[in-house]
Protein backbone atom coordinates (compact mmCIF):
# COMPACT_ATOMS: atom_id res chain seq x y z
CA UNK A 1 0.00 0.00 0.00
CA UNK A 2 1.37 3.98 -0.81
CA UNK A 3 2.51 5.84 2.06
CA UNK A 4 0.56 8.58 0.60
CA UNK A 5 -2.95 8.59 0.95
CA UNK A 6 -5.88 8.62 -2.13
CA UNK A 7 -9.31 8.69 -2.15
CA UNK A 8 -9.02 5.16 -3.23
CA UNK A 9 -6.63 4.08 -0.36
CA UNK A 10 -8.87 5.92 2.48
CA UNK A 11 -12.44 4.51 1.08
CA UNK A 12 -11.05 0.88 1.40
CA UNK A 13 -9.78 2.13 5.16
CA UNK A 14 -13.32 3.24 5.76
CA UNK A 15 -14.14 0.18 4.70
CA UNK A 16 -11.92 -1.92 6.56
CA UNK A 17 -12.84 -0.25 9.45
CA UNK A 18 -15.85 -2.06 10.75
CA UNK A 19 -14.46 -5.46 9.87
CA UNK A 20 -11.33 -4.74 12.47
CA UNK A 21 -13.97 -2.76 14.85
CA UNK A 22 -15.69 -6.69 15.08
CA UNK A 23 -12.48 -8.41 14.86
CA UNK A 24 -11.38 -6.44 17.54
CA UNK A 25 -14.68 -6.61 19.90
CA UNK A 26 -14.31 -10.18 19.31
CA UNK A 27 -10.59 -10.48 20.46
CA UNK A 28 -11.80 -8.44 23.59
CA UNK A 29 -14.43 -10.98 24.72
CA UNK A 30 -11.51 -13.63 24.39
CA UNK A 31 -8.40 -11.68 26.58
CA UNK A 32 -10.99 -9.38 28.66
CA UNK A 33 -13.84 -11.82 29.25
CA UNK A 34 -13.86 -11.60 32.92
CA UNK A 35 -13.52 -7.66 33.10
CA UNK A 36 -16.95 -6.83 33.36
CA UNK A 37 -17.75 -3.42 33.69
CA UNK A 38 -20.17 -2.85 37.15
CA UNK A 39 -23.68 -1.72 36.73
CA UNK A 40 -24.20 -4.54 33.96
CA UNK A 41 -28.05 -3.55 34.40
CA UNK A 42 -27.86 0.09 33.55
CA UNK A 43 -27.11 2.25 29.91
CA UNK A 44 -23.56 3.13 31.20
CA UNK A 45 -22.32 -0.71 30.70
CA UNK A 46 -22.99 -0.43 27.01
CA UNK A 47 -20.20 1.73 27.24
CA UNK A 48 -17.63 0.62 29.19
CA UNK A 49 -18.34 -2.85 29.02
CA UNK A 50 -15.72 -5.43 27.11
CA UNK A 51 -15.97 -3.72 23.58
CA UNK A 52 -14.07 -1.08 25.31
CA UNK A 53 -11.39 -2.81 24.87
CA UNK A 54 -11.77 -3.42 21.36
CA UNK A 55 -12.15 -0.04 20.73
CA UNK A 56 -8.73 0.70 22.28
CA UNK A 57 -7.27 -1.74 19.96
CA UNK A 58 -8.80 0.03 16.98
CA UNK A 59 -7.61 3.53 18.23
CA UNK A 60 -3.94 1.87 18.52
CA UNK A 61 -3.96 0.39 15.26
CA UNK A 62 -5.37 3.70 13.19
CA UNK A 63 -2.86 5.64 14.91
CA UNK A 64 -0.23 3.46 13.93
CA UNK A 65 -1.60 3.33 10.13
CA UNK A 66 -1.56 6.76 10.18
CA UNK A 67 1.77 7.48 11.18
CA UNK A 68 4.13 4.58 9.68
CA UNK A 69 1.30 3.54 6.85
CA UNK A 70 0.76 6.10 5.43
CA UNK A 71 3.64 8.54 6.49
CA UNK A 72 3.94 10.53 3.76
CA UNK A 73 0.33 12.49 4.61
CA UNK A 74 1.22 11.95 8.67
CA UNK A 75 1.05 15.71 9.17
CA UNK A 76 -1.69 16.58 6.88
CA UNK A 77 -3.49 13.61 8.82
CA UNK A 78 -3.70 15.74 11.87
CA UNK A 79 -2.51 19.30 10.99
CA UNK A 80 -4.49 21.61 8.32
CA UNK A 81 -1.81 22.98 6.07
CA UNK A 82 -3.09 26.69 6.04
CA UNK A 83 -3.22 28.61 9.28
CA UNK A 84 -7.23 30.28 9.49
CA UNK A 85 -7.34 33.61 8.70
CA UNK A 86 -11.16 33.65 8.26
CA UNK A 87 -13.60 35.81 10.18
CA UNK A 88 -13.00 34.76 14.23
CA UNK A 89 -17.01 34.23 14.34
CA UNK A 90 -16.32 30.84 12.62
CA UNK A 91 -14.85 29.68 16.13
CA UNK A 92 -18.64 30.26 17.45
CA UNK A 93 -19.32 26.95 15.92
CA UNK A 94 -17.01 24.54 17.29
CA UNK A 95 -17.84 26.37 20.91
CA UNK A 96 -21.54 25.70 20.63
CA UNK A 97 -20.84 22.05 20.18
CA UNK A 98 -18.45 22.65 23.58
CA UNK A 99 -21.42 24.65 25.42
CA UNK A 100 -24.14 21.96 24.89
CA UNK A 101 -21.20 19.22 25.46
CA UNK A 102 -20.98 21.22 29.03
CA UNK A 103 -24.65 21.68 29.88
CA UNK A 104 -25.16 18.03 29.58
CA UNK A 105 -22.47 17.42 31.73
CA UNK A 106 -24.23 20.42 34.44
CA UNK A 107 -26.94 18.72 34.55
CA UNK A 108 -25.44 14.98 35.42
CA UNK A 109 -25.76 13.57 38.55
CA UNK A 110 -22.40 12.23 39.28
CA UNK A 111 -22.96 11.06 42.73
CA UNK A 112 -24.72 8.22 40.53
CA UNK A 113 -21.54 6.51 39.43
CA UNK A 114 -17.79 5.93 41.48
CA UNK A 115 -14.68 7.91 39.99
CA UNK A 116 -13.76 4.16 38.66
CA UNK A 117 -16.72 4.06 36.36
CA UNK A 118 -16.18 7.92 35.35
CA UNK A 119 -12.78 6.92 34.32
CA UNK A 120 -13.78 4.08 32.13
CA UNK A 121 -16.12 6.20 30.11
CA UNK A 122 -13.77 8.83 29.66
CA UNK A 123 -11.44 6.38 28.12
CA UNK A 124 -13.96 4.69 25.67
CA UNK A 125 -15.02 8.01 24.08
CA UNK A 126 -11.52 8.92 23.89
CA UNK A 127 -11.04 5.79 22.21
CA UNK A 128 -14.16 6.21 20.15
CA UNK A 129 -13.15 9.71 19.39
CA UNK A 130 -9.69 9.01 18.08
CA UNK A 131 -11.16 6.36 15.74
CA UNK A 132 -14.44 8.31 14.04
CA UNK A 133 -12.04 11.28 13.64
CA UNK A 134 -8.98 9.56 12.59
CA UNK A 135 -11.28 7.57 9.92
CA UNK A 136 -13.50 10.63 8.64
CA UNK A 137 -11.60 13.64 9.43
CA UNK A 138 -8.41 12.47 9.08
CA UNK A 139 -7.89 9.41 6.73
CA UNK A 140 -11.02 10.18 4.71
CA UNK A 141 -10.99 13.90 4.38
CA UNK A 142 -6.96 14.03 3.64
CA UNK A 143 -7.55 11.20 0.73
CA UNK A 144 -10.05 13.10 -0.91
CA UNK A 145 -7.76 16.41 -0.84
CA UNK A 146 -4.99 14.31 -2.61
CA UNK A 147 -6.98 13.01 -5.01
CA UNK A 148 -8.41 16.71 -5.73
CA UNK A 149 -12.22 16.93 -4.70
CA UNK A 150 -13.31 20.00 -4.22
CA UNK A 151 -13.61 21.14 -0.16
CA UNK A 152 -17.16 21.14 -0.42
CA UNK A 153 -17.78 17.70 -2.09
CA UNK A 154 -14.94 16.41 0.72
CA UNK A 155 -16.79 18.10 3.77
CA UNK A 156 -20.30 16.13 2.09
CA UNK A 157 -18.52 12.48 1.59
CA UNK A 158 -17.10 12.48 5.02
CA UNK A 159 -19.90 13.81 7.11
CA UNK A 160 -22.13 11.30 5.33
CA UNK A 161 -19.50 8.54 6.20
CA UNK A 162 -19.80 9.93 9.41
CA UNK A 163 -23.45 9.37 9.83
CA UNK A 164 -23.20 5.68 8.38
CA UNK A 165 -20.71 4.45 11.00
CA UNK A 166 -23.16 5.27 13.43
CA UNK A 167 -26.39 3.43 11.65
CA UNK A 168 -25.50 0.62 13.47
CA UNK A 169 -27.03 2.12 16.19
CA UNK A 170 -30.60 3.22 14.99
CA UNK A 171 -30.62 -0.43 13.21
CA UNK A 172 -30.12 -1.82 16.89
CA UNK A 173 -32.92 -0.23 18.36
CA UNK A 174 -31.20 3.25 19.06
CA UNK A 175 -33.22 6.58 18.53
CA UNK A 176 -33.21 7.96 14.94
CA UNK A 177 -32.35 11.48 16.87
CA UNK A 178 -29.48 9.94 17.87
CA UNK A 179 -28.25 9.66 13.94
CA UNK A 180 -29.52 13.15 13.19
CA UNK A 181 -26.97 14.36 15.81
CA UNK A 182 -24.49 12.84 14.55
CA UNK A 183 -25.40 14.47 11.31
CA UNK A 184 -25.33 17.58 12.62
CA UNK A 185 -22.39 17.24 14.91
CA UNK A 186 -19.90 15.93 11.89
CA UNK A 187 -20.43 19.59 10.33
CA UNK A 188 -19.85 21.04 13.07
CA UNK A 189 -16.55 18.47 13.87
CA UNK A 190 -15.40 19.21 10.78
CA UNK A 191 -15.35 23.36 10.89
CA UNK A 192 -13.20 22.63 14.63
CA UNK A 193 -10.29 20.60 12.61
CA UNK A 194 -10.72 23.81 10.16
CA UNK A 195 -10.26 26.52 12.71
CA UNK A 196 -7.97 24.92 15.32
CA UNK A 197 -5.82 23.71 12.40
CA UNK A 198 -5.76 20.30 14.01
CA UNK A 199 -7.17 16.91 13.96
CA UNK A 200 -6.58 16.82 18.26
CA UNK A 201 -9.46 19.53 18.89
CA UNK A 202 -12.46 17.93 17.19
CA UNK A 203 -11.16 14.25 19.03
CA UNK A 204 -11.46 16.19 22.27
CA UNK A 205 -14.61 17.84 21.60
CA UNK A 206 -16.23 15.03 19.92
CA UNK A 207 -15.14 13.02 23.15
CA UNK A 208 -16.40 15.51 25.78
CA UNK A 209 -19.86 15.53 23.87
CA UNK A 210 -20.18 11.79 24.00
CA UNK A 211 -18.47 11.75 27.93
CA UNK A 212 -21.36 14.45 28.66
CA UNK A 213 -24.50 12.57 26.96
CA UNK A 214 -23.41 8.88 28.51
CA UNK A 215 -23.04 9.62 31.79
CA UNK A 216 -26.26 11.93 31.51
CA UNK A 217 -28.24 8.67 30.62
CA UNK A 218 -26.22 5.70 31.59
CA UNK A 219 -27.51 5.94 34.97
CA UNK A 220 -30.71 4.39 33.63
CA UNK A 221 -31.98 1.19 33.10
CA UNK A 222 -31.52 -0.55 29.87
CA UNK A 223 -35.39 0.10 28.64
CA UNK A 224 -36.05 2.23 30.98
CA UNK A 225 -38.02 5.29 30.09
CA UNK A 226 -35.59 8.44 30.25
CA UNK A 227 -36.82 11.38 32.88
CA UNK A 228 -38.47 14.67 30.58
CA UNK A 229 -35.65 16.97 31.98
CA UNK A 230 -33.13 14.43 30.36
CA UNK A 231 -35.18 14.29 27.29
CA UNK A 232 -35.71 17.64 26.56
CA UNK A 233 -32.07 18.13 27.14
CA UNK A 234 -31.24 15.47 24.61
CA UNK A 235 -34.13 17.35 22.11
CA UNK A 236 -32.61 21.20 22.82
CA UNK A 237 -29.07 19.89 22.44
CA UNK A 238 -30.31 18.70 18.32
CA UNK A 239 -32.60 21.33 17.78
CA UNK A 240 -29.37 24.15 18.83
CA UNK A 241 -26.69 22.32 17.04
CA UNK A 242 -29.02 21.77 14.05
CA UNK A 243 -29.61 25.49 13.76
CA UNK A 244 -25.75 26.42 14.17
CA UNK A 245 -25.27 23.71 11.32
CA UNK A 246 -27.69 25.25 8.89
CA UNK A 247 -26.40 28.83 10.06
CA UNK A 248 -23.25 27.66 9.13
CA UNK A 249 -24.48 26.50 5.78
CA UNK A 250 -25.41 29.85 4.76
CA UNK A 251 -23.17 32.24 5.73
CA UNK A 252 -19.92 30.17 6.47
CA UNK A 253 -19.44 28.44 3.21
CA UNK A 254 -16.32 30.71 2.55
CA UNK A 255 -14.65 27.61 4.60
CA UNK A 256 -14.91 25.22 1.36
CA UNK A 257 -13.18 27.44 -0.89
CA UNK A 258 -10.12 25.61 -1.90
CA UNK A 259 -7.97 28.56 -1.36
CA UNK A 260 -8.58 28.67 2.62
CA UNK A 261 -6.76 25.04 2.89
CA UNK A 262 -3.52 25.52 1.04
CA UNK A 263 -3.47 22.38 -1.14
CA UNK A 264 -2.39 22.56 -4.48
Amino acid sequence: MKSKLTAKTAFLIVLLYPILAILASFLARIFFGSMDAPQRNTNIHEVIGRGMYGTIMVSVVLIVASIYVFKDSTRDTFFERKPFGLSKLYYLFPLTWAGVALFALYNVDLSSYSFGVILRVIVATLAVAINEEVVTRGILLVGLRNSRFAEWLAWLITLVTFSLLHLVNVLGGGSLVILLVVTTGGTLLYISRRVFGNLFVPIGLHALYDTAFYLLTGAYAVGENLPGKVLDIQLGSFLLLFAVSVLFLIFGRKLFHRDTIGWE
